[in-house]
C-alpha cells in the first residue's frame, strides 16, 4: 500500500496518526517510548517488542486504507 501511496496520501496518513498521538497524550499523559531506532532495526525481538510492531503495523494499515479508499474505506464519505 506504501509504495502505491501518493505523496500526498502518504502526508495524510502522517497527519492522522500524529492527531491520534496528540489525541492519546492529552487524555492519558505523555508516554515515555522506548528506543523505537533500535527497535526497527533489531534482528532479534521479544514479545512485547513484537506486539508493539504488530499494533503500529495495524495502526498503518488502517490509516492508509481509509485514506486511500483500499477495502471499500472513503474518507471524504460521509458518515451516517
Amino acid at each position: 500500500m506504501i509504495a502505491k501511496a501518493s505523496k500526498d496520501d502518504l502526508a495524510e496518513v502522517a497527519r492522522i496518526l500524529a492527531m491520534q498521538s496528540a489525541h492519546y497524550a492529552r487524555k492519558y499523559g505523555e508516554l515515555q517510548l522506548p528506543d523505537l531506532a533500535n527497535l526497527l532495526s533489531a534482528t532479534h525481538i521479544d514479545d512485547e517488542s513484537a506486539g508493539l510492531l504488530r499494533d503500529g503495523a495495524e495502526a498503518l494499515v488502517g490509516v492508509m486504507a481509509m485514506v486511500t479508499g483500499v477495502g471499500g474505506v472513503d474518507i471524504d464519505a460521509t458518515v451516517q
